[in-house]
């Protein structure tokens, strides 16, 4: 790409409104050009390099120019593909008569800074921290609430656990739902420095981390792109923990959490963490586990039924694509 191209790119929104000044543009025509059609929708290519430059961000961070259009060319494809998959949903939930309102919005922006603790301008900086506007943003948050309603009504409504899927489960599991209390975590791990002049350095590596995920990116990938722990590779999956074996700060922080919740980051005697906790087993026998079994096999069900439901939305689409 073009360095004129690649800085023309902050301003693409302003740009695909005003035609003369695309028609002016020399770099333009190549970043608005139609790169997919998804039924009567099309896919550009500003589009998708919006998408790419902020979700896709931590894999082109502080690269040279060369290994950075390199590493684009490899991530086009794979981010190409979400955003036919998303507009698919979109175009499924419209069919369907299904809408977002503005309050809806807002409710969703309200609790996503209560979840987080995070003032207005907090939050204001972690939308300018993945490049994004208010107005992007709430056309995301639009868009994943419609895909939540849709997928909801065509895929999770439809799923039934019977307490025999439970009992089966159960009785192959028994060794997990021993009498101790367990807790699933995944963390993202920064090491202590040499020294506490260090420390500042890591703070403040760990709090963008933060903001990012508290802005709705995926905890498992940061974890991957940035924890410095032996479980990196695994997206910072530190499985099952019964009381007494992990650090005690890492269990009084995960004693604070409900599973879904992610912790703030906080200091050891080996680094600096920042956790999420995946479930809590109580332990002991059915009845007491009864409702998490249920939800384990309920997740999995919804993964591999969801998965079906998208690719019959696919077959049934006109999809071409001119990447």
């Amino acid at each position: 790409m073009k360095r004129g191209c690649i800085a023309l790119f902050a301003a693409v929104i302003f740009m695909l409104i005003q035609d003369s000044y695309l028609r002016q543009a020399e770099c333009a025509v190549m970043l608005d050009r139609v790169i997919a059609t998804v039924n009567d929708e099309v896919i550009t290519w500003s589009e998708l390099m919006g998408v790419i430059n902020s979700e896709g961000r931590p894999h082109l961070e502080g690269l040279p120019d060369a290994v950075r259009e390199s590493r684009v060319r490899e991530l086009e494809r794979p981010y190409l593909n979400n955003l036919i998959e998303v507009k698919l949903q979109v175009q499924e939930a419209r069919r369907l008569g299904l809408a977002v309102a503005d309050s809806e919005i807002d409710s969703a922006i309200a609790e996503i800074k209560k979840k987080f603790n995070l003032t207005d301008a907090a939050f204001l900086d972690s939308l300018e921290a993945e490049r994004m506007t208010m107005i992007d943003y709430r056309s995301r948050l639009s868009e994943q609430i419609m895909m939540q309603k849709v997928v909801n009504m065509e895929v999770r409504s439809k799923i039934i656990i019977s307490d025999t899927e439970v009992q089966q489960y159960f009785e192959e599991n028994k060794g997990e739902f021993s009498e101790s209390k367990k807790m699933k975590i995944r963390q993202i791990f920064f090491a202590a420095p040499e020294d506490e002049s260090g420390k500042g350095d890591v703070e403040a590596r760990a709090g963008q981390v933060y903001q990012r995920i508290a802005g709705g990116d995926d905890f498992e990938m940061m974890a991957m792109e940035y924890s410095e722990g032996p479980n990196r590779e695994s997206g910072g999956d530190l499985g099952y923990i019964s009381s007494g074996t992990a650090l005690q700060e890492i269990e009084d922080a995960a004693a604070s959490l409900t599973p879904g919740e992610v912790s703030r980051p906080f200091w050891s005697s080996a680094g600096l963490h920042i956790i999420k906790l995946e479930d809590r087993v109580e332990g002991g026998n059915l009845e007491k586990v009864k409702n998490i079994i249920k939800d384990r096999l309920m997740q999995k069900t919804f993964e591999a039924k969801y998965h079906e439901w998208v690719a019959e939305l696919r077959e049934k689409a006109f999809i071409e694509i001119k990447l």
